[in-house]
C-alpha cells in the first residue's frame, strides 16, 4: 500500500477520499501494487495566484503577520512560504498541466491562505522511508512532512518537532476538531509527547478496511458451487477453480486463491485467510517491525497476535492449498501489481482483499473481459459462526510533523483546515476531490499537502445512495453520493465502465457487507497497543519482521514444516519479543 500495506494503500488503489477514508493517504504510502480510480465530479480548475502578487516571505527565517483573531482560514498578508517533502506512485494520476509541485491545492493554499508550500524533493513511495530517514540523519528536514509511528518518536525524542498544542487549540477549525476530537481521546491521543500535542494522525479512526472474499461468480456458476459459508468451503472452491477448469479452455492453467508476497496488503493478502480461523497476524513489510498487532489474552495481557497457535493452523491450511496447486507456485515472487495482472488475466478466481478491490484491480479486468462477474461475500469461519474481523486502520500509524524550527506552526493547522473546508464544509467544491478530464475521472484531492476524512463518510454514502435509488430522489446527496447514484444509474443503463460503482455501493455490494460487520462493534478485533514503538520494537522489530516473513512465506510454500512456526516463537521470543511484550503491558498498565 504502500511495499506499504493496510490503510496506507488504500488512498493509492482506491483514490476517492470518501471511499479511502481510513487509509487516508493511503494511497500515497503504497508500495505494493498499482491503482486507477474512479468517481464523478465537476471538470473546472482553480486560477492560478496572480503574477503580481506580493513574494512569499520564508516562514522558518522571520515570522509574518499573523491573522487576525486565529482564523482558521485567515489569509496570511503578507505571505508565507512552507517547504514539505513528497511521495506518489504510478497509481496517482494529473490533471492536464499539473503536478505534485503545481496544482488546484497548492494555487488555492497560495490564494486563500497566502501560503505557498514547495517541495524539496518528490520520490516514489517505495523510496520515501529511506530517502527521510536520510534527511533526519543528515538534519535536513523541511518545514512539515509525513512520518510514521518509528519515525515520529525518534524525532520526538530528539526535540526537533514543534509543540502544536496552542496551534490546534487556537488555529483547528470547528469542523477539524470534529473529525480530530479532543487531545485526550480519538485520534489525537496517539500523537502526544509528554503531554504535548507533537503531530497530526492523517488515518486511523475508521472501520472500512477489513478484507472480504472475492470470487469469480461466473467460474461458481460453472462448476455448480455455492458462495462460501465456512473456511472449509473456501478451501474446496479454491481446490475446484484449480483442478475443474472454470474458464472451459481445456488446459490445467487456473489457481484458486491469490496471493501477493506482501502478505499483510488489502489485495491478495491473508489477513482475510488468517482472519476465518480466529488468527490476527499483522506484521507489514513497510513498517520496520513497529506496526504490530496485539490482542488481549485469557488472563488480560497483551499478546503479540503473529505467535498465537491459531496463525499456525491458518498457515497449515495455506500450505495445504499450496500443495494441491491451488496456489500460484510464482507467488512468493509476485508483488502487488504483477498478482493483479495474474488475476486480470484470468488466471485465478479468488483473493481476500479490502473494499476497493473492484474499483482497482478488478475494474482491469471487467474492460478486458465483460462476462467476468465476480461476487463479494463477508469473511467466513472455520465452525460456520460469524467470522471475527480485523481492523487495522482504526489505531493512527502515520503523522504529520512540524519541524520545531517553524515559526509559524498554525499555518500547518490551516492547510488541513482549508482541505477539510474543501472536501467537507459549507463551501465543499468536488474539484478538490474529484475531476472528470475527458472519459477519465482524476482524483485531485491526493494533490492535498496534509489529507484528512470522515472515519465513516462510505458508509453514510452508502446508506444515503441506496435510500435515494429506492424513493428515486437524489435531492439530500452530497455530490460524492450524488456521483455515486448517476453512476450506479448509469451502470444499469449499460456503461459498463460503472461496473466498480456497482460492486463498491449497489446491491450485494462491498458497502453492504461492510454494514453486516458494522452492525456490532464486537464483530471486530482492534489492536490493544496504539501507543509509540517499545525501546526493543524500534531496535529488534525489523529484524524479528524480517523473520517471520521468512518463515511464513516458506511454510505456505511447504519448504518448511509446519512445526517450523514452533521454532519461530520460540526464536522471536528469545530474539527480543520477550522483552518487547513487557514494555508493552508496562504500556498498558500505565494507560489504563
Amino acid at each position: 500500500m504502500n511495499g506499504s500495506e493496510g490503510d496506507d494503500r488504500m488512498v493509492r488503489k482506491w483514490g476517492s477520499i470518501s471511499l479511502a477514508t481510513t487509509l487516508v493517504a493511503a494511497f500515497v504510502m503504497a508500495g505494493c501494487s498499482n491503482g486507477n480510480t474512479k468517481n464523478e465530479g465537476a471538470a473546472s480548475a482553480s486560477a492560478s495566484p496572480s503574477a503580481s502578487a506580493p513574494a512569499p516571505a520564508s516562514a522558518s527565517a522571520s515570522a509574518p503577520a499573523s491573522p487576525v483573531d486565529a482564523d482558521p482560514l485567515g489569509k496570511y498578508e503578507p505571505g508565507i512560504e512552507l517547504t514539505t517533502i513528497r511521495h506518489t506512485n504510478s497509481g496517482m494520476k494529473f490533471l492536464n498541466g499539473d503536478t505534485l509541485d503545481d496544482n488546484i491545492f497548492t494555487k488555492g493554499y497560495q490564494d486563500e491562505l497566502g501560503v505557498k508550500v514547495t517541495n524539496k524533493w518528490v520520490v516514489d513511495d517505495t523510496q520515501y522511508a529511506q530517502k527521510l530517514n536520510v534527511s533526519i540523519v543528515s538534519g535536513d528536514l523541511p518545514d512539515f512532512f509525513e512520518v510514521d509511528a518509528k519515525q515520529f518518536q525518534t524525532l520526538a525524542e530528539s526535540d526537533s518537532l514543534a509543540d502544536l498544542t496552542e496551534a490546534y487549540d487556537r488555529y483547528a477549525s470547528e469542523l477539524t476538531k470534529k473529525i480530530w476530537g479532543d487531545k485526550s481521546e480519538g485520534k489525537l491521543d496517539t500523537a502526544m509527547y509528554k503531554g504535548k500535542l507533537m503531530a497530526l494522525p492523517i488515518n486511523g479512526g475508521g472501520l472500512d478496511d477489513p478484507d472480504f472474499i472475492w470470487i469469480r461468480k461466473d467460474w461458481l456458476d460453472k462448476l455448480g458451487l455455492q458462495g462460501p459459508k465456512t473456511m472449509d468451503d473456501v478451501m474446496n472452491i479454491a481446490v475446484q477453480f484449480a483442478a475443474k477448469d472454470p474458464d472451459g479452455n481445456g488446459k490445467n492453467d487456473t489457481y484458486g486463491l491469490n496471493m501477493n508476497k506482501n502478505i499483510w496488503d488489502g489485495y491478495a493478502g491473508i489477513t482475510g485467510f488468517l482472519n476465518g480461523y480466529g488468527a490476527y497476524a499483522y506484521n507489514p513489510t513497510n513498517s520496520q517491525g513497529t506496526s504490530t498487532f496485539w490482542i488481549k489474552g485469557a488472563d488480560g495481557s497483551l499478546q503479540f497476535a503473529d505467535i498465537q497457535p491459531e496463525v499456525k493452523t491458518a498457515l497449515g491450511k495455506l500450505q495445504e492449498l499450496f500443495k494441491q496447486k491451488a496456489i500460484s507456485p510464482e507467488w512468493a515472487t509476485m508483488d502487488g501489481t504483477k498478482a493483479a495482472e495474474f488475476e486480470t488475466s484470468g488466471k485465478v478466481g479468488m483473493h481476500f482483499g479490502q473494499f476497493w478491490n473492484a474499483n482497482w484491480p478488478l475494474q482491469d479486468m471487467k474492460k478486458l473481459n465483460p462476462k467476468a462477474d465476480w461476487a463479494i461475500y463477508p469473511l467466513v469461519s472455520a465452525d460456520g459462526s460469524a467470522a471475527k474481523v480485523q481492523s487495522i486502520g482504526y489505531r493512527p500509524s502515520r503523522y504529520i510533523v512540524v519541524n520545531s524550527k517553524l515559526k509559524t506552526p498554525e499555518a500547518v493547522i490551516k492547510l488541513l483546515n482549508f482541505f477539510m473546508e474543501k472536501n467537507y464544509g459549507a463551501t465543499r467544491d468536488e474539484n478538490y476531490h474529484i475531476v472528470t478530464q475527458g472519459e477519465e475521472q482524476v482524483n485531485t484531492f491526493p494533490y492535498a499537502a496534509i489529507i484528512g476524512s470522515y472515519s465513516d463518510t462510505n458508509q453514510n454514502d452508502y446508506a444515503a445512495v441506496t435510500e435515494a435509488i429506492k424513493n428515486g430522489d437524489p435531492s439530500g446527496l452530497n455530490p460524492t453520493a450524488k456521483g455515486y447514484y448517476d453512476n450506479l444509474l448509469s451502470y444499469k443503463s449499460g456503461e459498463m465502465s460503472m461496473w466498480w460503482v456497482d460492486k463498491t455501493f449497489g446491491r450485494q455490494s462491498a458497502f453492504e457487507a461492510m454494514a453486516q460487520y458494522k452492525s456490532d462493534m464486537n464483530n471486530y478485533v482492534f489492536n490493544e497497543f496504539y501507543g509509540s514503538p517499545t525501546a526493543t520494537m524500534v531496535e529488534r522489530g525489523s529484524t524479528l519482521k524480517d523473520l517471520e516473513a521468512t518463515v511464513f512465506t516458506k511454510i505456505i510454500m511447504g519448504a518448511a514444516p509446519l512445526d517450523d512456526f514452533d521454532r519461530f516463537v520460540a526464536d522471536w521470543k528469545s530474539q527480543g519479543g520477550d522483552q518487547i511484550t513487557q514494555e508493552v503491558n508496562a504500556w498498558a498498565q500505565a494507560t489504563h
